[in-house]
């Protein structure tokens, strides 16, 4: 009788139509982006039969694999389902190995939100790793989900950000005042959550750097433009010279100096301009660029004619001199469009050519905080909040008179050379300074508050100049203002 019973048992349950459960429940909520859906059938069914049944709506990435003996699958997503969003799972009506029929279901379920920042927003727009940031600028964090305040901490630097929320707790904005320029690391730390208590998956990390950029209206050039700007007492405050990427600064005669600015973006007002030197004619070779100014000695001819420079002189329409309190000689001036139109009409067969810019990483170094240039009876103090370095010559504070705040340097080059004093006889009054500029030397580089030593060389007579560090490593020049002191 037990026998029968049995077996009577068993072809009941062969009569029973195979079930299918999942591992959710029709129309549960929370379910993790990351989730998989399980099928599991009481049955063997084939693979085919599953892969031909199954679908989810909206349609998502992801694939379907057998777990276990025919009775298991598994669809997985191969990247993470959309938040606050609701699925639809179907199977139609399919036969298992047994040729038992399945009946078709229909299930829903709706994921999680799972909270992160979606943004940090400088003063110019969203900000991604690598861009640069102005020191003091205030900064916002945008996250997707109005989150717990006090779960919520973000780190600049070394320093905790100050948060200040927004009514939505969504957003929260921090400042980078005090912050010392350089290297920028912005890091939310992981363990935050939102108001319903969804935790934030991971440490979010933005790498940023903190540095001064000078944001005034400038015109692009082809190639660059070399101006000869005098460096007396009656010329200063100069216009233009924050705009410039390369200044090099040196002696003329009667212990005055005088400076060639380097431009591939000229601002709105350059000036005063002056006359050029022998040096001025190597730095136009070696930067490929037209050398304005206001006009050469007989002397600076000649040697000019020996070694060609593409030169541009005072040019009625493009060059004007200004009204007192600037008087001539010191007056000539030029505006940034008027540089551009005298590249594109005058000198247009001169090939573009770019100074490269890029932001070097340095390791060693030793405190410089001040700097002595006493040949050019300079002192150069630095900043660490800014990250510049300011100019005093003769005692006089470096402004640029176009934007009336103080001039900031970003790296300080100190080029020694060979210097040979000429008596030309071209009525100057005193003899001309020859320094060499195609061979090498040691040079002092001051760079965010640190000094380091290294050589510079010309490698090609054509080409900017190289400089290379005591350690071998070559050096590349910073975005911004580069003064470069040429002395013995």
């Amino acid at each position: 009788m037990l026998l029968a019973s049995a077996g009577a048992y068993l072809a009941y349950q062969n009569t029973l139509p195979t079930t299918l459960v999942t591992n959710f429940k029709n129309g549960q909520k929370d379910v993790p982006t990351d989730g998989r859906v399980l099928l599991t059938f009481s049955r063997p069914v084939s693979v085919a039969a599953v892969q031909a049944a199954f679908s989810i709506s909206p349609t998502p990435e992801g694939t379907l694999a057998e777990i276990s003996g025919q009775t298991q699958y598994a669809w997985s997503p191969t990247k993470p389902l959309n938040e606050l969003t609701t699925y639809t799972v179907s199977m139609k009506p399919i036969y298992d190995i047994g040729r038992h029929r399945i009946q078709g279901s229909t299930w829903t379920f709706t994921t999680i939100i799972v909270p992160h920042v979606i943004s940090i927003v400088g003063p110019a727009g969203p900000l991604t790793d690598g861009m640069e940031v102005d020191p003091g600028a205030t900064l916002k964090l945008n996250f997707n989900d109005a989150m717990e305040p006090t779960t919520i901490k973000v780190t600049i630097g070394t320093q905790v950000a100050d948060l200040k929320w927004t009514a939505d707790d969504k957003s929260a904005t921090f400042s980078t005042a005090g912050i010392p320029s350089g290297p920028l690391q912005i890091q939310l730390a992981a363990g935050g959550r939102d108001q319903t208590g969804h935790l934030v998956p991971g440490a979010f990390t933005l790498k940023s750097g903190n540095y001064y950029h000078d944001r005034e209206h400038t015109t692009a050039l082809r190639y660059p433009a070399l101006i000869q700007i005098p460096n007396d007492e009656f010329a200063r405050d100069q216009n233009g010279l924050q705009a410039a990427d390369i200044i090099f600064e040196y002696l003329a005669e009667g212990g005055i100096t005088r400076l060639t600015a380097i431009y591939q973006n000229a601002p709105d007002l350059v000036g005063p301009m002056r006359s050029a030197r022998f040096i001025s004619l190597k730095l136009g070779r070696h930067y490929k660029g037209l050398l304005f100014q206001s006009g050469e000695s007989q002397a600076t001819r000649n040697r000019a004619a020996q070694d060609p420079t593409p030169q541009f002189f005072d040019t009625i329409g493009y060059q004007f001199r200004a009204a007192p309190p600037r008087y001539a000689p010191d007056n000539l001036m030029i505006r940034g469009p008027s540089v551009k139109a005298a590249q594109d009409n005058l000198f247009s067969w001169i090939p573009a050519f770019t100074i490269g810019k890029t932001r070097p990483v340095l390791a060693g170094g030793s405190p410089a905080a001040s700097v002595n240039i006493d040949e050019h009876y300079s002192v150069y103090t630095y900043d660490p909040v800014i990250g510049t370095y300011q100019k005093s010559e003769e005692g006089h504070a470096y402004n640029d008179a176009s934007l009336n705040q103080r001039l900031h340097i970003e790296m300080l080059i100190n080029v020694h050379t060979r210097e040979s004093l000429l008596d030309v006889g071209d009525g100057h009054g005193a003899h001309i300074h020859d320094y060499d500029m195609d061979g090498g030397g040691r040079i002092d580089v001051y760079y965010k508050g640190l000094h380091y030593g290294g050589t510079w060389g010309s490698n090609d007579s054509h080409g900017p100049l190289v400089f290379t560090l005591d350690g071998g490593q070559v050096l590349t020049l910073p975005p911004g203002l580069v003064w470069i002191d040429v002395t013995l």
